[in-house]
């Protein structure tokens, strides 16, 4: 073999030491094939947890387009074993002003008269006063999804208070709108019977529709946006952690210092270190992407492939140098 000199002899070392590191790779394949298809595995995780929120959201109509809203008619008080987080045994509503003859009258009214299906006695529960109820409230959470308050001034004049929780809330894909679901119906059972019981006819129609706001899609939440960068600083420093390994079993085995004993060039060493590195960096870059666009992420289909692309291979190559100098 002819011996070389200077740019030649750093070529030939060069082309060597690549060869190495190629034939290292080879036969760790395992942690090759982690560098390169870690990010499948992290956009796989982040898909997930997109899909996951967004079912956890399906149930309501926030995160959606709501131009012509449906109208509801005859809204039922529901059975309070209907509201989620409920604990048994549970009631259906709670009542005051159980002092008052006219009041008892139109409570038992609301219970024959709901649409759908007659409350029974076993579910509702009475009381006195308003703080009555409070305290029951107080001592037995969670048990009732809420409470009406009659109150009579005179033969014309019976006044009402709804008391509802209005934390909305959701449950394995299943959303609860406290307004629609127990506020609406207490208030029509409400209003419908203290009407009736004021005029004096027990048939008197009382027909009213209810429809949400029509309304834009309200921002959902962002799986990539918030805890993407997160994942994509753990996809790039795949590399780094690889490489710093290979680096410091050889500093250990202290090959560098071998060959640096017979000939070797630093600038040869390290030009194939980064070479290698910034090949894999280049490879793992855009498999990144393409996984990305693969799982319809916008943040990869809407933004240009080359500063996308960019961002992440300059990023990996940026870790390649410091490590150089550190274990230089």
């Amino acid at each position: 073999m002819e011996l070389k000199r200077e740019v030649g002899l750093l070529w030939q070392q060069f082309k060597a030491l690549l060869v190495k590191n190629l034939l290292l790779s080879w036969r760790n394949k395992r942690a090759t094939f982690l560098q390169l298809f870690a990010s499948l595995v992290f956009i796989l995780l982040l898909f997930c947890i997109d899909r996951a929120t967004r079912s956890m959201n399906y149930g309501t109509t926030a995160y959606k387009s709501v131009t012509d809203p449906l109208v509801s008619f005859y809204p039922s008080i529901p059975p309070c074993e209907d509201k989620l987080y409920i604990k048994f045994p549970c009631f259906d509503f709670l009542w005051s002003g159980n002092d008052s003859f006219r009041v008892r009258n139109i409570v038992r009214s609301i219970m024959a008269n709901n649409p759908g299906r007659a409350i029974p006695s076993s579910k509702v529960m009475s009381f006195t006063t308003k703080e009555e109820v409070d305290e029951w409230i107080l001592n037995n959470q969670n048990r009732v999804p809420g409470a009406l308050h009659f109150r009579e001034t005179n033969a014309t004049f019976i006044s009402y208070g709804l008391q509802i929780n209005s934390t909305v809330a959701t449950k394995r894909g299943h959303f609860e709108d406290p307004t629609f679901k127990f506020q609406i119906p207490f208030q029509v059972a409400a209003e419908r019977e203290v009407a009736r019981s004021v005029i004096g006819d027990s048939n008197f129609g009382w027909v009213v529709g209810f429809k949400e706001f029509a309304h834009p899609a309200r921002e959902t939440f962002s799986a990539l946006s918030t805890i993407g960068p997160a994942f994509f600083l753990a996809f790039a420093m795949f590399g780094f952690v690889l490489q710093i390994s290979s680096l410091v079993a050889e500093k250990e085995l202290r090959l560098r210092q071998s060959m640096s004993m017979m000939g070797l060039y630093e600038s040869a060493y390290w030009l194939s270190w980064i070479t290698w590195e910034g090949i894999l960096s280049l490879v793992s870059s855009l498999l990144l992407i393409l996984f990305g666009m693969m799982f319809q992420f916008d943040f990869f289909k809407k933004n240009n492939f080359a500063v996308v692309f960019l961002v992440f291979f300059l990023f990996q190559l940026c870790m390649v140098r410091p490590l150089s100098a550190f274990l230089a």
